[in-house]
């Protein structure tokens, strides 16, 4: 996407890495907080792109992950997609010895390895320690000439447990050796999101919101397109069909040319067909008309979202290796996805190269996925919790998708669902924790199991914040026939830790 009418964004990139590289033989600086708004294809994600570019280039170690609408279940899931793997020259065992027992707190967070925990921390622990992980990643980066760039796109799409972290962070980033970027659409922010915007402000930054772009600009990415001339007809109704939007312009100049179009006036008729598949819903109709084994392809690479292989997205769709491999070879053609040669954020690739899908654009996958119909949806969520079973991936990893199957009395879920539980506990991402526990619940599980599920339930309520549930929990475990003596010890000594929690609350209630 052409970076047109973005100077003062691209000022403001390259203040914020000359800050942070500074001049060889002075001491590292903070390269400070960048915010970028604007709705789907107005720019957000090319500016990263091109951060990370310019990062890279400056001999920066560059960060970056990507909030997804399909990961707001899992607990850290942002986090970790930040920070694992490590950047070169961050062994773990250096980072152990540096940090101690942050280490241990931030760990299971993160992605690393860490010890077994017979307590689950206390989320504030956790988030400090992250804050300490990452505080001593940028010392250790900058020290050696290589100073972070951390890029964080759809943050409006982030987990709650990664989120609280981020905006806890924002006001200590001009502290550190580091540069922070983040894009996000305000229209699009949750009651849990709502206060993005006051975090960037108390990073010292005020976000920045992204405009469509000019008619003068769409026409100068005509004439780039065409490479000449044109009728200004023509690039006047590119304009119009498309409101200037970025993403939406360049695909319809991409489209008129791959239809053999040359931008004349005898043209002009033609575009607003090709721009019904540009933008919803004529994009999905486009979708539909490339065949049934693309439909399922993209929506196999919608559902897997982060967790996508080659082999997963065959699986889950129901393809054989060659079918799928067609089916990749015809998205990426159509401009739909790409393939990505390693687990990172990557550029454009070709379908040729072998990697793993991946939609050009998160917008698309946010499409793709809510244009699944209700039953398959949920049916293509099945099939992947037991894709990633089979591959041995980790409980959290399952939990994601067994959150959004029916209940149905499977023993095997409700075991599932109490290993990602206790992982993301472990983690100190107790709303997650419950999120599971509560599904778990739904299942429903054997009755000899209800009292220890419903003990569990009530630790992740009175964890999260929410010590009113966590009593309904235990009081409801209590009477259960199969509590056991030891558990209804435990759960007596935590009810009145909940009922002194929940006084409190109401006394200091407005």
């Amino acid at each position: 996407m052409a970076l047109l009418e973005r100077d003062a964004e691209l000022a403001a990139v390259e203040r914020g890495l000359a800050r942070l590289c500074g001049t060889p033989g002075t001491a590292p600086r903070s390269g400070g907080l960048l915010a970028f708004t604007g709705g789907p294809g107005l720019g957000r994600t090319a500016l990263l792109d091109e951060t990370a570019a310019r990062a890279t280039a400056r001999g920066c170690t560059v960060l970056r992950a990507t909030g997804g609408e399909q990961e707001q279940e899992a607990g850290f899931h942002l986090v970790r997609a930040l920070l694992h793997p490590l950047p070169p020259g961050c062994r773990e065992p250096g980072l152990r010895a540096a940090l101690g027992r942050h280490h241990a707190l931030a760990a299971p967070a993160a992605g690393l390895a860490a010890p077994a925990r017979t307590v689950p921390p206390h989320p504030h622990a956790v988030r400090r320690a992250l804050d300490r992980l990452l505080a001593h990643l940028a010392e250790r980066l900058a020290a050696r000439g290589t100073p972070l760039v951390l890029l964080v796109d759809d943050v409006h799409w982030a987990d709650p447990a990664s989120l609280h972290w981020l905006t806890g962070l924002l006001p200590q980033v001009p502290g550190l050796p580091l540069l922070c970027a983040l894009a996000y659409d305000p229209a699009q922010l949750r009651p849990e999101t709502a206060h993005l915007p006051d975090a960037v402000l108390a990073g010292g930054q005020r976000p920045r919101a992204l405009p469509a772009l000019s008619a003068a600009a769409v026409d100068t990415l005509v004439k780039e397109t065409f490479g000449g001339a044109e009728q200004p007809a023509f690039a006047k109704e590119c304009w119009s069909l498309t409101g200037g939007t970025p993403l939406a312009v360049t695909r319809l100049l991409a489209r008129a040319r791959e239809a053999g179009l040359s931008p004349h006036r005898d043209a002009v008729g033609r575009l607003a067909d090709l721009a019904r598949g540009v933008e919803p819903p004529g994009f999905l109709e486009h979708l539909h008309g490339l065949g049934p084994a693309c439909v399922r392809l993209s929506w196999a690479v919608a559902v897997l979202g982060t967790d996508t292989t080659p082999a997963r997205a065959a699986r889950v769709a129901g393809l054989d290796a060659q079918a799928a491999r067609e089916a990749t070879e015809t998205l990426c053609r159509a401009g739909i996805l790409h393939t990505a040669e390693d687990d990172g954020p990557a550029g454009p690739g070709t379908p040729e190269a072998g990697g793993t899908p991946r939609f050009r654009h998160p917008s698309l996958a946010s499409e793709v996925y809510r244009s699944i119909p209700a039953a398959t949806r949920t049916a293509l969520h099945g099939q992947a919790a037991a894709t990633l079973s089979l591959a041995g991936a980790a409980p959290t990893d399952c939990a994601r998708h067994l959150l959004e199957v029916h209940p149905d009395a499977d023993p095997a879920v409700v075991t599932d669902l109490r290993r990602a539980a206790r992982a993301y506990a472990t983690a100190g991402a107790p709303e997650a924790a419950h999120r599971c526990l509560g599904r778990a619940l739904n299942e429903p599980p054997a009755r000899r199991d209800r009292p220890a599920l419903l003990y569990e339930l009530a630790f992740a309520a009175f964890r999260s914040g929410t010590p009113a549930a966590a009593a309904h929990h235990l009081r409801a475990a209590l009477a259960e026939p199969d509590c056991t003596p030891g558990l209804r010890e435990r759960a007596t000594r935590l009810l009145a830790l909940a009922r002194t929690a929940t006084a409190q609350t109401a006394a200091t209630a407005p």
